[in-house]
């Protein structure tokens, strides 16, 4: 991109007369600038670095000292700003696949390629900026308005099948999924098969999380207690088909909701605690410790 562009692109102030024109990339980590670069500063102290990589150009929302007058320095009210507008600029026609955050973030955990970039922030947009070939996806309705040509992800039929609360079967296939969560699979298989792309079935979501502890509430190894805590939950429009699903898979057991108002009863008898909101910090329980 020619610098005149860039800096009229992102309604910038160039603090200099460079002499180079243009650039080749975008990053704003300092150790992945490279000949060509187009620096975004969220850290002075990696300017210098940017410059020693080969930055050709470093954009700031501060007037910074110019310490390389080769290169271009530009003055922006918002970074984020301008790594949005270069985005909606360079990927014009560019297709993005629009879905709920569960199916985004199993699609996450299954993605095993380069060129398939989630987008939860404008860091995201930066990696995907670099990419010529590239298959988008994002659950923010912000990220997906920038797009003309947006795709929203439907299940395809698949055979799935419970195996246990945390557990469910793809075919031959024992996965760590739980069947509350069958519906987001078939969005993100439909997706990685479509495009035929590679996805692994060896993944672990972050949201019904089953951590397994002794009565110390100490970690221990998976299935090794009858205490269950369940990491990940949060209250939003998922929680109550969560919870209606727990409950009508422990009906026999004693099964509380936990948040940092209530977390008292953690030290009470428990067999499977719904941590909502919430995350603590746990002991593992020392190898060959009983007590």
């Amino acid at each position: 991109m020619k610098i005149e562009t860039l800096v009229n692109l992102i309604g910038g102030e160039l603090l200099n007369s460079p002499y180079i024109s243009e650039v080749t990339s975008f990053t704003d980590k300092c150790e992945f600038t490279s000949r060509g670069s187009c620096f975004f500063v969220t850290d002075k102290n990696d300017i210098e670095t940017a410059v020693k990589n080969g930055a050709y150009a470093i954009v700031s929302e501060d007037y910074e000292n110019v310490i390389d007058n080769e290169i271009a320095w530009i003055k922006v009210d918002s970074i984020q700003k301008a790594v949005i507008d270069i985005f909606k600029y360079e990927n014009l026609k560019t297709k993005i696949h629009f879905c709920d955050e569960i199916t985004e973030h199993i699609i996450d955990k299954m993605n095993v390629n380069d060129n398939v970039i989630v987008i939860k922030s404008s860091e995201d947009l930066l990696k995907a900026l670099n990419l010529s070939h590239k298959y988008l996806v994002t659950s923010k309705k912000k990220f997906s308005e920038l797009f003309s040509n947006v795709e929203v992800l439907l299940p395809k039929k698949t055979e799935i099948n419970q195996i246990s609360l945390f557990r469910s079967k793809f075919g031959s296939e024992e996965i760590n999924l739980p069947y509350v969560y069958k519906e987001e699979f078939a969005r993100a298989l439909k997706f990685f098969e479509d495009n035929s792309l590679k996805y692994t079935l060896e993944f672990e979501l972050e949201r019904f999380k089953p951590v397994f502890v002794d009565y110390k509430l100490r970690e221990v190894e998976y299935g090794q207690s009858d205490r269950v805590l369940i990491f990940g939950i949060k209250n939003d429009r998922y929680f109550f088909n969560e919870l209606n699903y727990l409950i009508a898979n422990t009906k026999h057991a004693k099964t509380i909701v936990v948040n940092e108002e209530n977390s008292y009863l953690l030290k009470e008898g428990f067999n499977f605690a719904m941590l909502v909101d919430f995350e603590m910090v746990f002991e593992k329980q020392d190898e060959g410790s009983l007590f």
